[in-house]
């Protein structure tokens, strides 16, 4: 089968958000078929990307954003009245460049992952089309809008109306979506009811994310995640300003690691605060992981499934987080993962851990126990291939009818 795979970044390195589950399906599905991928590329050295990506695809076409030119669609789209997202990442590069593949190579159907670039499928009825929503992330919009101040929540909230609307628009029009955890789903089925729809979660390698058993260093933290992604900027400003002086007095020689690439000069200014290092951008995060006693997700605005947390949970690190980033698992409380939101109930949680040297053994290995159970990749490849089918089986059904 002949497979058009779009998205918005290019899927390699599996070493942030979108592009762990991407370059996972792309390599799965290369192995039966004959991937094509579209991409755009986070600036021009994302670029130097492509050649990883092209080892398993058949082909690699990616065309460079800029923040400069993003921003610019992103205000035009205000007053054109579309919705911001989608407008930031519509290349005519890549609406040509597709076009003319569609026309050469005639796939036998089309998969989206993200909604920011459905719009470069949206001139393909003719095959079935498969979108991955992931999260739904007008109720993203949602949530900045309510901790934003004005004018930046009424513009979120606008982009909340304006993407629902998209997202609408896209469900109807494709032949079977797919969304990441039970949760979305029921966010889904209200919000777009009628639609057809299933569950495909992340997963994590848990050949790559696991333990070598390095030394821990006593009373240390981790967050890790790309730092100048809004939700996670709020969650390590958080952390710092309001949780870890608690921990402080309770385990004076605690420390945190926020462990990430591009970190605005907010998340940089943490560093000024006694036992909290700002690594930036590392080779690998594992040894860091490793030396952690305690993962931290203070995540305040999440939807989906959080890959650090499974990452986490795979390197055998007792995770604390939000109810919002635990509701992306599946994984019940006390299975290696804890959740806590005030600033004082996430605190004691943490403590208890870093007193208790048994409690931080027994949770680890369970945490690794549930990533093994629910996340291994195979599952979740196979929820991909009954997606394709149902989207195929639909396709059919539509045109025989």
């Amino acid at each position: 089968m002949r497979i058009f795979f779009i998205c918005q970044r290019v899927p390699f390195p599996p070493d942030r958000g979108d592009k762990i589950p991407t370059h996972h399906q792309i390599a799965h599905l290369a192995r039966e078929h004959e991937v094509h991928v579209f991409c755009l590329a986070d600036g021009e050295q994302d670029l130097d990307n492509v050649p990883g990506a092209s080892k398993v695809a058949a082909s690699v076409t990616a065309v460079p954003f800029t923040p400069t030119s993003t921003k610019l669609r992103a205000l035009w789209a205000l007053v054109s009245g579309a919705s911001l997202s989608v407008a930031a990442f519509n290349y005519r590069s890549l609406h040509l460049a597709i076009r003319a593949k569609f026309k050469e190579l005639k796939p036998d159907i089309v998969i989206v992952y993200s909604c920011n670039v459905a719009q470069y499928a949206e001139h393909f009825p003719g095959v079935p089309r498969v979108m991955q929503f992931c999260d739904l992330d007008s109720l993203k919009w949602a949530q900045y809008a309510q901790r934003a101040r004005w004018p930046m929540s009424w513009v979120y909230a606008l982009e909340h109306r304006r993407l629902l609307a998209y997202e609408r628009k896209i469900a109807a029009a494709f032949d079977h979506s797919t969304v990441c955890t039970d949760v979305e789903l029921r966010d889904f089925q209200e919000l777009i009811p009628g639609r057809p729809v299933s569950v495909l979660a992340n997963g994590v390698d848990l050949d790559y994310f696991r333990s070598q058993g390095l030394p821990k260093v006593p009373g240390q933290m981790i967050f890790t995640g790309v730092m100048d992604y809004a939700p996670n900027v709020d969650a390590v400003v958080w952390f710092v300003n309001e949780i870890f002086p608690l921990i402080r007095q309770q385990v004076p020689h605690a420390s945190f690691v926020i462990c990430g690439s591009k970190p605005t000069e907010q998340v940089q200014t943490l560093a000024q605060v006694p036992g909290v290092t700002v690594t930036g951008r590392v080779p690998d995060i594992r040894p860091f992981m490793d030396a952690a006693e305690v993962f931290v997700g203070p995540l305040r605005m999440a939807r989906g499934v959080q890959n650090k947390v499974l990452e986490a949970l795979a390197m055998g690190l007792p995770c604390v987080t939000t109810t919002l980033a635990w509701r992306g698992t599946v994984v019940p409380q006390g299975e290696g993962i804890v959740a806590a939101d005030s600033a004082l109930a996430f605190s004691e949680q943490v403590v208890r851990l870093l007193h208790n040297a048994a409690h931080r053994a027994e949770q680890g290995v369970r945490g690794r126990g549930a990533a093994e159970q629910h996340y291994a990749w195979g599952a979740q490849l196979g929820a991909l291939k009954s997606a394709i089918a149902d989207a195929r089986a639909a396709f059919t059904g539509q045109r025989a009818g």
